[in-house]
C-alpha cells in the first residue's frame, strides 16, 4: 500500500478525497450515468490508486464494474455488512434472476426493464403464494431497494405497486450486490 501517492495528488483532489470516499461508503454504489454521482464517479476513476489505498488502509476493497460503470466499496471484514430481512433478501434474489433473464436479450447499452406485475409474480413463484406481501410491504421494500440503487423508476416517477404495468429499471449493481 503506497500512501505517498496521496501527497502527489493535486491540492483540490486532496481536499475532495475524504468527501468522495465517505460518500461511496455511505451510499453503497456510485454510478457514472446518474447525474448527482457523475462527478464523484469520475473523481474515483481519475484517482483510483489513491482511493484504493485509502480504502485498503481501513479494510475495504474498491470494486469497479467496467461494463455498467459502477464503483462499490466492500469490507474485507464482516463488521460493516448489511443484514437484510428475509423479504429483502428474497427480493434481491428475484431482481438478480430477472436481471440475468432480461440482460440476455438486450444491447450492451441498456439496463433491463421489468414491470411491477412481473416482479410480484416472480416473487410469488420463488416464495410460494402463502408468502406474498401486501401493498405497503411491497412499497417499503421497493423504496429501500431504490435507495440502495438496485432499481430505478422510469421517467423519475414514484413507485406505485398497485400499477402492475409500472416499469422499473434494474441497475447493474444487482450483479455486484449478489455475485454469482
Amino acid at each position: 500500500m503506497q500512501l505517498d501517492i496521496l501527497s502527489s495528488l493535486p491540492e483540490k483532489a486532496q481536499r475532495d478525497l475524504p468527501r468522495v470516499v465517505n460518500r461511496l461508503l455511505g451510499q453503497v454504489f456510485l454510478y457514472q450515468d446518474k447525474e448527482d454521482d457523475k462527478d464523484d464517479y469520475y473523481f474515483i476513476h481519475r484517482h483510483r490508486q489513491a482511493c484504493e489505498n485509502v480504502l485498503a488502509l481501513t479494510g475495504y476493497n474498491l470494486l469497479h464494474d467496467d461494463y455498467h460503470r459502477i464503483f462499490q466499496a466492500v469490507s474485507e471484514y464482516s463488521y460493516c455488512r448489511v443484514h437484510y430481512k428475509l423479504d429483502e433478501s428474497l427480493m434481491i434474489v428475484v431482481l438478480r434472476k430477472l436481471f440475468e433473464e432480461r440482460a440476455e436479450h438486450l444491447s450492451l447499452a441498456q439496463d433491463p426493464v421489468i414491470t411491477i406485475g412481473e416482479l410480484r409474480e416472480e416473487y410469488r413463484t420463488i416464495t410460494g403464494k402463502e408468502r406474498d406481501l401486501g401493498i405497503i410491504q411491497y412499497e417499503n421494500l421497493l423504496r429501500r431497494l431504490r435507495s440502495m440503487g438496485l432499481v430505478d423508476t422510469l421517467d423519475g416517477r414514484s413507485i406505485d405497486v398497485r400499477d402492475a404495468e409500472a416499469r422499473l429499471r434494474l441497475r447493474g449493481s444487482v450483479r455486484m450486490i449478489l455475485p454469482v
